[in-house]
């Protein structure tokens, strides 16, 4: 590539992030409304019902609408309509224009999400409409925690959330996107602002079926719309023939069970619409994007439907609705749904034939009108769910968010309790000690004592996601999504600050400040947490963003002796120089730094007194998650290469294969006790960058039959569970994890005297040697002598020391067990 092309290459990658930096530092328009549905979709659902309304109030005639579309030449009827309006304009969604209006409108109005880069500025007024009260789980409610991430994002920094009904509000908002006990917006609990174009049915249906002809559907004058409208069963969005393929077949079949004077017409998802549109066999049946589902509804006379929340808007109308469910048991059973068959409005179907059967017995009524069935079921749904649709629900939301009528109507908020928030930041997830020990903590905080909620740095990898799933569900994720905001000429200063730390040369600390900030908002909206803990401890993008956070107290936490991991070398190099010489930069601007043992906590008090007051220095061990070792540790060995018949025999270590640990020492160790026990086997459990070199010294000393590697596990347990000691040769470690987890195993231990090995070896247990081969050879042979004191290990009683703990240090709270 020559220099020119990746110059302009890198000039037209910079423009965009320039531009909606520049617009984010431009007056907020307080007169201007953006609009957007289904990330561009069209002039659709609530958005659409609020803009008409906006449109026609007297009071609000100063406003400005844009509305952002995706393919504006998909939306013509749209764009006829409202061309020639003089408050109205259109901006393509994603393009410059639309990022404009995205950072500088007054008002932004979404039935979905806005995309990664959004940041509310101060003086926006978000409202975020949903797009429906759900029948099937979602979210944490359907075990999809990370998909929901830009979501529950855009809802924190929501002023305003619509809910059709106190159902709606639960189950949605409080539980499946989590925002209970952190939601600091109102509700505006007033229906569903849809529903108004569908009001009054008698004078929307006959315009409604014209519009249906124009657009070709061959719907003769006195037909029963029969309207199939499922949802999404595609395993992917970005597949959406998984739908398309059935999907004809079916409305062909449902067609032909019905007698004379029905007309089955299909409205599908937005991502299916995009496929079948363009599809022949579809143009007399498929439903436009264009046409507004509710102006369909108003003359629809029976709704066919499944698991799709248009049934619920479908209510307020008072006529029938069959559910089709042939995938029922499946769909219940993977996906979930929130109400049970008896209280579903109206007959379900498993089989196509079951279905016209239930359609021709609606039609028994006077006049061949049809008649809701089910209707007890049906009133009470009614009742429950669409009980405010009345035709005037966006004028209500009108005078709530841009009449300040809030008192008038019905506007609640989330629910709230007493426990203290916690946001712990935890890296990106990567399968090592300092991750281990932030599982085992969260798994053992108490749910009802604490509301957890974790960021960390989401890669789309297998090994990420393994480790996500076994974070509780009680705790609250935020995987990020996007990047900051800024404009390269300011990222100088990001980068400036990330390497040397505050006192980086030409530091402008005001303007990083600001990026930082800007990023929090992006991150968390209007979310205010207790206490924020950077767990990490290493990144020092994330601890000077944690700064930002308005919280009661700041934490991070010190994993190792910091000093001592700042001077670490790696092939000549020292990874960690840079990024903990601006985290250690930051330390006097904590409330708390938070070693992992109480002697380390000395070390680092010594080591760093320059950076942080003495009594910022505190300490919290780490605790151990014994029942799920020692199940763990029940499981069969699969592979031990080369170690079969070593019974009582193995050494195992276990840790990262980097220079802090000393494998070198280990194995040279390890050469002189196999010298005298050619019986005995070392088993290398992890992997890291000197894997080669150490693999290469291992076949220089011959003992390659008598030493394995086994790379990461992810049951290192069952391993540990079959050997003589667990030996660690490291020049300095925090609180070994690991060495605890040996001593729920009863596994005696061997290691080397680095400064805070006491804090997980007390005195009388195991042997702690000099750091030298010599050392540790002598420590091994007293592990096959059986010498190594090993007594019992109270993991419970350490775990409940290190909860309280915990509790003292980070929330303020004593005597923490009081009223266990």
């Amino acid at each position: 590539m020559s220099p020119v092309t990746l110059a302009l290459r890198r000039v037209a990658k910079a423009w965009p992030i320039e531009w909606r930096a520049y617009w984010r530092t431009r007056p907020v328009q307080p007169d201007t409304v953006l609009y957007e549905a289904y990330s561009g979709s069209g002039v659709l659902c609530n958005p659409e019902a609020i803009f008409r309304a906006l449109l026609a109030d007297p009071e609000q005639q100063h406003l400005n609408h844009v509305w952002a579309v995706s393919h504006p030449r998909a939306h013509r009827e749209a764009l006829r309509e409202l061309a020639a309006h003089p408050r109205v304009r259109f901006v393509r969604h994603g393009s410059l224009a639309y990022h404009r209006v995205l950072a500088t409108a007054g008002y932004l109005i979404n039935n979905a999400t806005f995309p990664a880069e959004f940041a509310k500025r101060p003086g926006q007024v978000y409202v975020n409409t949903w797009h429906g009260t759900p029948l099937k789980r979602m979210g944490y409610d359907a075990l999809d925690r990370v998909g929901t991430r830009n979501i529950i994002r855009n809802l924190a920094s929501a002023d305003f959330v619509l809910s059709g009904s106190r159902f709606m509000t639960e189950q949605l908002y409080e539980s499946a996107f989590r925002l209970h006990n952190v939601f600091e917006g109102q509700v505006i609990e007033e229906g569903t602002p849809r529903t108004d174009l569908q009001e009054p049915a008698e004078a929307v249906a006959p315009s409604a079926r014209r519009e249906l002809r124009d657009a070709g559907l061959d719907l003769a004058e006195g037909e029963h719309v029969v309207l199939y409208a499922p949802t999404w069963h595609g395993e992917s969005f970005l597949r959406p023939q998984d739908d398309v393929a059935s999907l004809r077949r079916r409305v062909q079949e449902i067609q032909a069970g019905l007698p004379p004077g029905h007309r089955v017409l299909l409205k599908v998802h937005q991502q299916v619409h995009r496929h079948a549109a363009g599809l022949a066999g579809f143009r007399d049946v498929l439903v436009p994007n264009d046409i507004p589902t509710n102006r369909v509804l108003a003359c629809t006379d029976v709704l066919v439907t499944d698991y799709s929340s248009i049934f619920f808007d479908f209510l307020s109308t008072g006529r029938p609705i069959v559910f089709h469910t042939p995938d029922l048991d499946d769909y219940t059973e993977g996906r979930g749904l929130y109400l049970p068959l008896e209280e579903w409005p109206g007959p379900v179907t498993r089989s196509t034939r079951e279905l016209t059967e239930a359609i021709r017995l609606l039609g028994s009524g006077e006049g061949n009108d049809p008649q809701v069935t089910h209707a007890s079921a049906y009133h009470k749904a009614a009742e429950r769910f669409a009980s405010r649709d009345d035709g005037r629900v966006s004028e209500r939301v009108v005078d709530v968010v841009f009449g300040g009528g809030a008192a008038r109507h019905h506007v609640t908020r989330i629910r709230h309790d007493s426990r203290p928030k916690i946001l712990m930041y935890l890296g990106g997830l990567r399968p090592n000690g300092i991750t281990a020990s932030a599982v085992n903590l969260l798994r053992l905080l108490d749910p009802e004592r604490v509301d957890v909620s974790v960021f960390y740095s989401h890669q789309p990898t297998a090994e990420q996601r393994q480790t996500a799933e076994l974070l509780p569900m009680s705790v609250r994720l935020f995987p990020s999504v996007g990047s900051m905001t800024s404009s390269k000429r300011d990222r100088r200063h990001r980068v400036s600050l990330l390497r040397r730390g505050i006192q980086a040369p030409g530091l402008d600390l005001s303007v990083a400040q600001r990026m930082f900030q800007e990023e929090w908002r992006r991150c968390f909206g209007e979310i205010r947490f207790d206490h924020i803990i950077d767990f990490s401890g290493y990144a020092p993008v994330w601890a000077y963003l944690s700064l930002q956070g308005p919280a009661k107290s700041h934490s991070i936490w010190l994993h190792s002796d910091m000093r001592s991991d700042q001077a670490r070398e790696v092939g000549g190099a020292r990874p960690h120089a840079e990024n903990l010489g601006a985290v250690t930069s930051l330390y006097g601007s904590f409330d708390h730094l938070v070693s992992v043992s109480e002697l380390l906590n000395e070390v680092n008090r010594r080591n760093l007194s320059g950076m942080a007051a003495p009594e910022k220095f505190t300490w919290v061990p780490n605790v151990i998650d014994a029942d799920r070792i020692r199940r763990l540790a029940s499981e069969a060995v699969e592979d031990r290469p080369g170690l079969a018949g070593a019974q009582d025999r193995i050494f195992v270590s276990v840790g990262r294969l980097s220079p802090e640990k000393n494998h070198v020492r280990l194995i040279r160790a390890f050469q002189q006790v196999h010298q005298d026990h050619p019986e005995a086997r070392l088993l290398i459990v992890g992997d890291g960058p000197l894997r080669a070199q150490l693999a290469a010294l291992v076949d220089e000393l011959g003992l390659s039959s008598s030493v394995a590697f086994t790379g990461r596990v992810d049951n290192p347990y069952a391993m540990m569970h079959t050997a003589c000691a667990l030996i660690v040769s490291s020049d300095y470690e925090g609180h070994s994890v690991v060495t605890l987890e040996a001593r729920v195993l009863d596994l005696p231990v061997v290691s080397t005297d680095y400064p805070s090995v006491r804090g997980v070896l007390p005195e009388g247990v195991g042997v702690v040697v000099p750091p030298s081969a010599d050392g540790v050879a002598e420590g091994m042979r007293r592990a096959l002598e059986g010498t190594v004191p090993h007594p019992s290990f109270d993991a419970d009683q350490h775990n409940s020391d290190a909860l309280d703990r915990f509790r003292t240090v980070i929330c303020g709270v004593t005597e923490a067990r009081k009223h266990d």
